[in-house]
């Protein structure tokens, strides 16, 4: 778990339009491929609440689905996946190039822009649910010190982006201010 605390951390980020119009673009692809989108924003250190880069990451939920679908039994559909030790190095060396990675999206097809269960279970380091509707259980926090974008594509079409942040004091993931800025 992460325990310092950087500002992007507690919301309140300001996306480029550009980088804005790449997460919806990704988006739209996975709504057209039948699978959530999934990346990361990065944007200057010394401007810690402004994501001006978008990087896209594959998401591999039904390559697990497809070798083991009684553990992963979600496809890529309502579900996603990335390789961690390839987004935990990009962390790392965007952290050093004074660039780091703030927030952590993925979408939502014909569903709402809000954090799932399985969403907090997992990006919690805690435990998904082992069937559909089954339990979870939250972890103790992030596992990187990121915000966490979900954008909802309803019926082929874009419909809305919501950011969530982890609440140290009541351990789980609340919604935070996210604006758009033209640069």
């Amino acid at each position: 778990m992460v325990t310092r605390e950087l500002p992007w951390t507690r919301g309140g980020l300001r996306l480029t339009r550009a980088v804005i119009e790449a997460v919806e673009k990704d988006a739209l692809r996975g709504y057209a491929a039948d699978e959530e989108a999934c990346g990361y924003l990065r944007g200057p250190a010394l401007d810690p609440l402004v994501c001006d880069e978008h990087v896209a990451m594959p998401n591999v939920a039904n390559k697990l689905h497809a070798i083991d679908p009684e553990r992963y039994f979600r496809t890529a559909r309502a579900f996603f996946a990335f390789n961690e030790k390839k987004f935990d190095d990009a962390v790392r060396a965007s952290e050093a190039e004074g660039r780091p990675v703030k927030v952590l999206y993925h979408s939502h097809l014909d569903a709402g822009a809000y954090f799932s269960p399985t969403d907090a279970a997992v990006m919690s380091m805690g435990e998904p649910p082992a069937e559909e509707g089954g339990a979870i259980t939250l972890g103790p926090g992030p596992a990187w010190p990121l915000a966490f974008l979900v954008t909802s594509v309803q019926k082929g079409v874009i419909a809305e982006h919501r950011l969530f942040v982890w609440d140290e004091g009541s351990k789980q993931f609340v919604p935070s201010e996210l604006s758009v800025i033209d640069r």
